[in-house]
């Protein structure tokens, strides 16, 4: 039983561990490196920009993306 609830603690010591080093806090002055093409999730920018038109066409808010609202219709663009 001790084994077992020793076993359990390092486990919950590695699992925090883990998710604690998940996380930074990256400087104003840096994060343009993280804009980088190559740190895109996506390949293709044209199914990229698609997307975003969509999601602000049915969002239909501002200040998301750092583009100017538009109507919700998706004809301003």
């Amino acid at each position: 039983m001790r084994k077992m609830v020793t076993a359990a603690l390092v486990l919950a010591l590695l699992i925090a561990t883990g998710a604690a080093t998940g996380c930074a806090i990256v400087p104003k002055n840096r994060r343009q490196y993280l804009s980088d093409p190559t740190m895109q999730a996506s390949e293709s920018p044209l199914e990229d920009r698609v997307r975003r038109k969509l999601h602000t066409a049915r969002e239909g808010a501002a200040g998301g993306d750092g583009e100017p609202a538009g109507g919700g219709c998706g004809c301003s663009n």
